[in-house]
Formats: structure tokens, sequence, C-alpha cells
């Protein structure tokens, strides 16, 4: 195991120690209405990374999938499983063996502002099919949202436009915006699609701001 250095991480840790505020979310469950704003977590759960806990009680080991958690009514601001006094000191990653990995997202702007929606893919490949793979979206939920519906469109198939498309579409089926924030099912569903292509080594029109 190692202490991240993947480039998915060195562009976004930068972004994950800042406070990007509450931003609108596409609500899928539970009665919150923000979206997760960290660029680092979801290529940590994409990479299925592990954190070093560290607190008055010494130390543990956390699955980054089981890091994130849900708001709900009675503790809205509760985000992960840190306790009192505990701090997050080390993210680390399996062996990357032979995955193929790609990352994409949509802004306004190309700076100094947080994605619309954004996406990190990793694809295990047998020859030219996927053997199996990892879809986790950010900026759509209270919590990175990995799609296990996704990563089954992909499992078997040869990534093309057409393969690359229905995932995406898997992975915001059911998906259900708020009154003003529709437009981020379509931004997803092209955040998605481009990761895949992008971890595919496919040429991808590279249009991340609108």
């Amino acid at each position: 195991m190692r202490v991240a250095t993947s480039a998915a991480f060195k562009e976004n840790a930068h972004r994950a120690l800042a406070d990007a505020g509450l931003q609108k979310a596409l609500a899928r469950s539970g009665p919150s209405f923000i979206v997760h704003p960290s660029s680092l977590a979801v290529p940590s759960i994409a990479y299925n990374a592990t954190f070093r806990l560290l607190g008055p009680k010494g130390e543990r080991m956390v699955p980054a999938s089981e890091y994130f958690t849900m708001p709900t009514l009675q503790n809205v601001r509760t985000e992960n499983v840190l306790m009192p006094n505990e701090l997050l000191t080390h993210v680390i990653l399996p062996a990357p063996g032979t995955i193929k990995s790609g990352h994409y997202e949509v802004r306004y702007k190309e700076s100094h502002d947080w994605p619309i929606a954004f996406a990190t893919v990793l694809l295990a490949m047998n020859g030219d099919a996927v053997r199996s793979a990892r879809v986790v979206m950010g900026a759509v939920a209270p919590v990175p949202w990995r799609s296990e519906a996704a990563e089954a469109a992909l499992a078997g198939k040869t990534i093309t436009e057409e393969t690359a498309a229905a995932a995406a579409e898997a992975a915001l089926r059911g998906a259900k915006p708020l009154s003003q924030n529709a437009y981020k099912i379509q931004v997803a569903k092209t955040a998605v699609k481009r990761a895949i292509l992008h971890a595919a080594g496919m040429n991808v029109v590279d249009v991340k701001t609108i």
C-alpha cells in the first residue's frame, strides 16, 4: 500500500481543504439539499482508498467508502465518521495494478470555481473488454456517489461512445433534481461519459466549462 500520488489526487487535493459552503444538490434520498464539495473524496472512493484517522484513542483505518455519511434531520452537520478531536492523517491507496483511470469535471469557469458535477472512473480490462469498473460521481449528492448500475453497464463491454453513454444514463437513472437544478442531470451524465472515454484513452472534446 502507498500514500496517494496519482494524477487525479494531485490535480484535486488542493481543493479538498477549502470550504466550498453549501451547494444545491440532486436530491436522491433523505432531507438534505446539499452536495459534497470535495474533489479529493471522489477519486478516494474510486481508487478504493483507506483513510488513517488519529485521535485521543489512537489510530484507526477506515475505508474511504465508509468515511462519508449522509446527513439526517437530527444532525445535518455530520458529514463523516470523525470523532471529536480526531484527524484524518493519511490517504492510503492499494497497488494500482493495470487499471486505467479517467477524471472529468464540468465547471462554469476554468479556475477558482467548484465543479457543477464531476466523475472518476477506473477500468480493469480483459483485452478490449471491461472486466470490472468503478464509477464515482461528485457534486450530485451529500456524499460521493458510487454508481454500481453504471459499473454493471460497462462490465464485459468494449468502450465506445455508445457504451459510455449507456453507462452514463445508468448512473443517473432515478436521479430526482430539485426545482432549479434539473440541468445537473445532463451535466453529470456528460461528466461520467467523458471520464469513461478518458479512462479508455479515447479522444474527447475537452470542453469543461459552460
